[in-house]
């Protein structure tokens, strides 16, 4: 009678098991409908909350939910913006793209120098002072690559509560336009508040690069094998 109470629920504890391998595995992943980043992963505007990450572990939902609740030290014992209203994350993101898009117009008209993101010709009005074509959006990452440590890291998100969104731009050509070089994307690194908490600053941030834009660099040109420049004299 034991044994064949055992066996019937060492079979009811493999159907269990089975289901939840079979839903796990239909899980949607973060980020799979949306654009492919190198260090980021997931759009908490666009995925599911309960999609699955690099880990190939759940979106931790819930628990930020709860910790959200508790007001705990994450997130400064509850303390309101100014205004203590919230604003609508879609108006957040239309704002992040217009200031982008205008910055990327100054960046047109005059150059950007040093440790710019981008490259300009600055040369004759003619030429494209933007040497690599590239596109932009934004986002609001679920995961992350941390860049002081280099291992994954779960970023926070909260609809609509605490939603940590970036503006991220990506190389679309290969080759620069007017002149021979390569386009290399570049990034910039950005403050999360993240899981486990990061080492960065007192309420647990940490550093993850995002893409931020194309730099041209130009190839060398090779001279002809039949060149010799021992043949130029002067006159």
């Amino acid at each position: 009678m034991y044994y064949s109470a055992l066996k019937l629920l060492g079979g009811a504890v493999l159907i269990v098991l089975s289901n939840f391998a079979q839903t796990l595995g239909a899980a949607e992943k973060c980020g799979s409908d949306g654009q492919q980043l190198k260090y980021l992963w997931g759009d908490a505007l666009t995925d599911s909350p309960d999609c699955v990450g690099p880990n190939n572990i759940t979106y931790p939902a819930a628990q930020i939910a709860r910790a959200f609740r508790k007001s705990n030290a994450l997130w400064g014992n509850g303390r309101t913006g100014r205004s203590g209203t919230l604003i609508d994350p879609h108006v957040t993101q239309k704002a992040l793209l217009r200031a982008h898009a205008i910055s990327s117009d100054a960046d047109l008209l005059q150059p950007r120098h040093g440790r710019g993101m981008r490259d300009d010709s600055g040369g004759c009005g003619t030429t494209p002072s933007r040497l690599c074509r590239t596109r932009y959006n934004t986002t609001a990452p679920m995961y992350g690559v941390s860049l002081t440590s280099g291992q994954p890291v779960t970023i926070v998100q909260k609809f609509p509560d605490l939603l940590q969104q970036v503006v991220y731009e990506v190389c679309e050509s290969k080759d620069c336009d007017v002149v021979r070089g390569e386009c290399t994307q570049t990034y910039v690194p950005y403050l999360f508040l993240v899981i486990p908490l990061g080492p960065v600053t007192l309420t647990g941030q940490d550093y993850v690069l995002v893409e931020s834009g194309c730099v041209c660099k130009p190839k060398l040109t090779v001279p002809s094998e039949h060149y010799d420049h021992r043949t130029i004299q002067n006159v």
